[in-house]
């Protein structure tokens, strides 16, 4: 089997884990589930008001953006309103719960690659409504502005700190190799691993973007690797790699 039983720290939400510590199964490899961020529902009572129909375009950043806004959104969104997807994962979720998908980015590296597609060039006059969760990322509703758009946020989920127990921490500290998808997965990585941090510094670290890298590297780790882009099946190539 590639991974011949390589232990795979995954931080990722408990939402977002399964996938991928199934794939790494499938491989040989063991995963240890340490989600580092909790996603958490913003009641629908703290949303801002909005009418959908007066959307040219909803934008959907992520797969918890999908599911807690369709969660609570029960009306059917109009024809004329375009859906949405930054990239493959929450393309997928919007398919699982029976939304269609009109626009979908070729590379699946995150905001930049939305930004990328010709039908973004000019947003002269359009109303764009971004689901996200709190505090996210402002590239995207930036560069937005920039071409014309109008752009307000509906977010629907926040994130926080987990409370692992003692034994799920000592467990994350034999990983061998560690995989994290956001810069706030690396910050609070070291927070809750403080305690024996030291461990894992040396450990090759997997990020799906060279921003990551930055932060990472600015917070101890020293061996980080940037994957071909923010896919499972990327995470699973570069895993492979390091094996052989």
């Amino acid at each position: 089997m590639p991974l011949n039983r390589l232990k795979v720290l995954v931080t990722r939400p408990e939402q977002q884990a399964k996938n991928l510590c199934e794939m790494i199964a499938a491989s040989g490899g063991q995963s240890i589930a340490f989600p580092v961020i909790e996603i958490v529902p913003i009641d629908k009572q703290k949303w801002p008001e909005f009418a959908l129909a007066k959307q040219d375009m909803i934008i959907f950043v992520s797969r918890n953006a999908v599911a807690h806004f369709i969660n609570v959104i029960k009306q059917a969104i109009p024809e004329q309103v375009q859906l949405v997807s930054v990239g493959a994962g929450s393309a997928a979720s919007m398919r699982e719960h029976g939304l269609r998908v009109d626009i979908q980015p070729n590379q699946s590296i995150g905001s930049e690659g939305l930004l990328l597609m010709p039908e973004f060039d000019d947003m002269a006059g359009k109303n764009v409504l971004i689901i996200r969760g709190k505090g996210g990322r402002e590239l995207l509703a930036d560069t937005l502005v920039q071409r014309g758009a109008v752009v307000r946020y509906l977010e629907v989920y926040e994130r926080t700190l987990p409370n692992p127990s003692l034994l799920l921490r000592e467990q994350a500290l034999t990983a061998e190799c560690i995989v994290c998808t956001s810069v706030e997965g690396v910050k609070n990585l070291t927070k809750l691993l403080q305690k024996g941090l030291k461990t894992l510094l040396d450990k090759p670290m997997l990020v799906v973007s060279e921003r990551i890298k930055v932060v990472a590297e600015s917070l101890g780790f020293q061996r980080i690797i940037v994957t071909t882009n923010v896919s499972d099946e990327a995470t699973l190539e570069q895993l492979i790699k390091l094996e052989r």
